[in-house]
């Protein structure tokens, strides 16, 4: 007697089809990213994107902030304005200084014409010079802190960070803005130091950026000047030889290295 196959056939025709559907090339958890071009057997190295020149400002007065004109991710040029502070105070002690300084020069004017008529001493003389100098120096410093009134950027870039507000009140060093150059940025790697052997400047190699998927020609600029004895590393630094428009500090990516490669 024949033992009857306790699955129903529609069951067994799923199974099947599922079997099938696994077997099939064409199944597959996700495609993968096609490796850079270059030698066969070079090794990846993690590499990351840094501005070669980022601060942040911090203010040199306490005071009330009156202008703020850009925001996170804008970009500047040398000299715009970023940051402005409310200034009647400073300018106030400015224009009391500039006229103690008129007071003090009348009167070294006077003590001087006094001397030549003999009817001043030496002393008097030396004093009214003196007070004409510390009003003088009483004026520039006062100048000093009404410059302070305003910060002004010190080479083109980007805004990275707004740390405050428009009419907000900012204590003495606290921070502003962070800010970075956006015309030149610093490839970062950490290769084993026994690469030093061949590793130098002006070695070519390559380098893919995960966040904009793109591959960029560089160069090898400079070497750490020392190596990390626990991990038996170097800091190897390079720049991109083309366009950068598309890229930012924290980017990070795949830098293709290998002794083969020529400046």
């Amino acid at each position: 007697m024949r033992m009857k196959n306790s699955l129903p056939g529609a069951l067994r025709a799923g199974i099947a089809l599922l079997a099938v559907a696994l077997a099939s090339p064409g199944h597959s958890q996700q495609t993968p990213v096609p490796p850079l071009a270059g030698a066969a057997n070079a090794p990846e190295i993690r590499a990351q994107i840094r501005a070669r020149q980022h601060t942040t400002l911090s203010a040199e007065m306490a005071g009330k902030i009156v202008e703020l004109p850009l925001r996170d991710g804008e970009i500047f040029k040398k000299g715009d304005r970023l940051v402005g502070f409310d200034c009647g105070a400073q300018r106030a002690r400015q224009e009391q200084a500039a006229a103690a300084v008129q007071a003090a020069s009348r009167k070294r004017e006077v003590s001087t014409k006094l001397n030549q008529l003999n009817s001043i001493s030496q002393l008097e003389v030396a004093t009214a010079e003196s007070a004409e100098a510390q009003a003088r120096a009483e004026l520039a410093l006062a100048g000093v802190l009404v410059q302070r009134c305003v910060i002004n950027a010190p080479y083109d870039g980007r805004v990275a960070d707004v740390q405050v507000q428009r009419y907000a009140f900012a204590a003495e060093g606290a921070p502003l803005l962070s800010l970075y150059d956006n015309s030149q940025y610093d490839i970062e790697m950490i290769v084993p130091s026994s690469w030093l052997s061949w590793l130098k400047p002006g070695i070519s190699f390559r380098v893919r950026i995960e966040e904009t998927g793109g591959d960029h020609a560089a160069e090898i600029t400079r070497l750490s000047g020392a190596v990390d004895p626990v991990s038996q590393s170097v800091r190897v630094y390079g720049r991109i030889k083309g366009p950068i428009e598309n890229l930012r500090p924290g980017m990070s990516g795949s830098a293709l290295l290998s002794p083969g490669q020529t400046p």
